[in-house]
This record gives C-alpha cells, structure tokens and sequence, in this order.
C-alpha cells in the first residue's frame, strides 16, 4: 500500500537523461531547454542538473570532469556523490536514443509533485476557514493553471535560444500573406496597418466620452473577426442587457435602423431583412455574460473556462470601472488598478487580445479642448501602464449632440492612437452611423455629412 503512494518521482528516468548528457554533451542545450534542476525530486540528481545548467549557460562542454568541478565550486561535490556517482549514471545507459521520453517522464513527475503540494495547499487553507469561498475557488484555480502550463523556470534565457524561436515568428507572418496582419482582424485596414491587429497576450484600452460609440465600435471589432477569421469572442457587458447588444448587432448587419428595430414598427420585407440577418449572427462565435459577471475573479475563471474548450480568441469587457475585485482594497484607484493588471495578467496567461472599454476621467468636460490625452482615462493608476495599446475615440462636440432629431446622422470620429507599445501612434477617422450603430471607414461612405 505504502508503495502505492509514494511521491511522483522517476529515477529510473532521471538517471537515464543526466547519464545520456554525460555520454554525449550535445544534448545539454535540449535538456536544459525543458527540463530545470526542480523537476529533478532526487537531491543527488537534482545537483548535477543545477551543474549542468550553470555550465551550460557558461558555454563549457559537458562532461563528468566539469560537472565535477562545478560540484567542487557549489560546494556539493561529496554530498553528491562525487564522480564515483557520475560514473554510475553513465554505466547505467544502454543507449541515449530515447532522452526525449524520458525528459516528458521527468516533466511529468514534476508537475505531479507541484498538483500535489498545491491540493495540500488548498486543503489547509480550507480547514483554516479564513478565506471567503469565492475567493477561495479563484486562487484555487489559479494554482491549478499555473501548474498545468507549467514550463521551465530559470532565471535567464540565453540571446541565441529566443532569436530562433523569434524568426519562425516573423517567418509564420511571412507565409501568412495578410499583408501586415499578425493578429486578430479588427476589421478597419487602416488600423490593422497601425496595430497589426489585435495581438495574443496583450490589453487594449478604448476609451471616450458618453455617446461618441465605443460599445459599438467594440461590436464592431467582434463581429467583424467572427466574418473575417471565425473567431470565438467572450463579450462581457456590465452596461447594457442582451438584448440591448443584440438589438444593436440586428441594427448593423440588416440594413434597419435602431430605433425601427426597438420600436417593432416593421413592414414584412423589414421583418424579412432582420430574418436574413439573424441567419448570420447565428453563425458567430460570440458568448455573452448572461449571469452579468461584476468582479474580476469570476470574469477571469469564465475566460478560463472558454480557453480550455477552445472556445476564447478575444475578450471584451465593456467597461473597466463597473467591473469590481475580491481583494481589499483601500480606494477605487487602487481597485481599477489592480483589475487592470488582472486583465493584462489574463491576456498573457490566455495568450488572447482583451479589449477593456474605459470611461474618462470628467476633467475633460471642463477643458476648452475636448482632444482626449492619456492623462484623462477615468481612475487611471496603472491602466496607461497595463495597456499595451490605448485609443480614443474622438468628435468635437457639436449642437446636434443636443439634439435628439439629429444625434443619429452620420458622424465624423476620430480614433486616436495615443499608446502603442509595439508600433507607432497615429489616428485614422471613421463614420459613426449612429442609427446603425455602427462604424465605417471614411473612404467607404458617400454624402456621409
């Protein structure tokens, strides 16, 4: 039974591996790639591969000799074994044709180990009962997928290891052939020339005043990704109801205006047009918060969720400042901080764009000069700093604004690029058709004023 039950571990394994490296030095790049000495559970074995490492990141070759000497120079040369042991590993190999194998045996161990101390984790901190069962299923699931992606830890990584991995990159986007676009399609040229998309792993901000279109324009950007690239989008409305977003989808894909559409005053070939275009929404993959997820927590863990069906390409939170955290906090700046770097945290994790729509701050409203600046994102502690792209949407404002009769026309927007952490800033200009709800290249709309 003991035997049964003992702690995941492969010597077997793992004197095979260290034995091949001291055999054939060659395979010291492939194995300090994968493996760290941690995933290593035996103290004797664990040594040599922290040698093996450091001699590795020295550029020294490989060898009983040198790894000795390194033993030597940590001090845990006897405790090791000395090379008496050194010699054993390698009169233990038959062959190294199988190192690969048995590094995904080791890997596997280790990680193991790591499910294990998490669970002993968690259940202490059950018994304890001193955290809220919220937040004790957050950092619960936290620790799982932290384990589950687990990859190798060391402190550096040597130039010549990331150049390669950075040319398959750049030559993926080559073959691609989508002149410039490595990210998801926002749908405008002239932005995705800008940003090249929305990229994996990185936070988008939009933000504008009241009634300029960011919800839209945020429609607009799922919708078009779901046409273009099939995408699975998770959009998170905490502003509006489903069938407000819906409506507005119907408005901007049947050719009928919002307010018909609301009114429900449509002749049969309207009724037949917001028929046809039901055929087409239903084919998008976009997921909507039914539940209306406040806090951050349960956010993240839906986000989750969708990734490991394979069901999460983008996600967009509509807006940032109704969203609310767990964690105690000592003022709002502060909460809008820490959920803004909860969302940069998410994209990495994820590796998905998040868009995250932003109020502004109402110093605005007082400025002759309406031209939004970064400064004037609404509690905006660390949001400029989390973000990897902040735009703003942007139109001087005008008497029409006030005017109910005319507030719909088709308006010219600017989108200002005021952050781009990989590319340059700039703005393009768009028409908002408000009674649409929607927005069109300029170049693309005629007799738009």
């Amino acid at each position: 039974m003991n035997e049964q039950r003992q702690i995941p571990s492969s010597r077997e394994a793992e004197n095979y591996v260290l034995g091949s490296v001291l055999i054939e030095n060659t395979y010291a790049p492939e194995v300090v790639s994968r493996l760290d000495y941690r995933d290593f559970y035996y103290p004797q074995n664990a040594n040599i591969m922290n040698a093996i490492i450091e001699l590795d990141k020295a550029k020294r070759v490989v060898d009983v000799a040198s790894v000795a000497d390194q033993l030597k120079k940590q001090n845990l040369y006897e405790a090791t074994g000395g090379t008496q042991y050194l010699f054993e590993l390698i009169d233990n190999i038959p062959s190294i044709v199988n190192i690969a194998a048995y590094i995904e045996v080791i890997k596997e161990k280790s990680v193991e180990r790591e499910l294990l101390k998490k669970m002993q984790e968690i259940a202490n901190r059950i018994l304890d009962h001193k955290q809220p069962f919220a937040e004790l299923i957050a950092e619960a699931e936290k620790d799982f997928i932290e384990v589950i992606n687990k990859r190798k830890t060391v402190d550096l990584i040597r130039i010549d290891r990331a150049t390669d991995k950075v040319l398959e990159i750049v030559e993926a986007n080559k073959m691609k052939n989508t002149e410039g676009l490595t990210g998801l399609d926002t749908g405008f040229k002239a932005l995705n020339r800008l940003t090249f998309g929305f990229q994996k792993g990185e936070l988008t901000i939009l933000a504008a005043r009241p009634g300029i279109g960011k919800s839209a324009l945020a429609l607009n950007f799922a919708t078009n990704m779901c046409e273009s690239m099939d995408a699975h989008v998770a959009f998170f409305s905490l502003e509006m109801g489903i069938d407000q977003l819906l409506m507005r989808v119907y408005a901007s894909h049947s050719g009928l205006t919002l307010n018909k559409i609301r009114a429900g005053k449509l002749s049969e070939s309207e009724m037949a047009a917001l028929y046809a275009a039901k055929t087409k929404i239903d084919k998008f993959h976009i997921y909507l918060d039914e539940a209306g997820a406040t806090d951050i927590e349960e956010l993240v863990t839906v986000c989750r969720k969708l990734k490991r069906d394979n069901k999460l390409d983008f996600v967009v939170v509509d807006y940032l400042q109704l969203l609310t955290t767990k964690r105690h906090t000592t003022n709002r700046v502060d909460e809008v901080s820490k959920i803004s770097r909860q969302l940069k945290m998410m994209a990495r994790e994820l590796q998905v764009p998040v868009l995250a729509l932003s109020q502004m701050s109402r110093f605005i409203e007082r400025r002759d000069d309406k031209r939004p600046v970064l400064s004037d994102l609404r509690e905006s502690g660390s949001i400029e700093q989390d973000a990897d792209v902040v735009m703003f949407l942007h139109r001087e404002p005008t008497k029409d604004d006030e005017d109910t009769t005319k507030r719909y026309r088709n308006a010219k927007t600017e989108l200002i690029i005021a952050k781009n952490r990989q590319g340059v800033t700039d703005s393009i200009f768009l028409i908002f058709k408000g009674a649409h709800s929607m927005f069109n290249p300029m170049d693309e709309v005629k007799d738009w004023e």
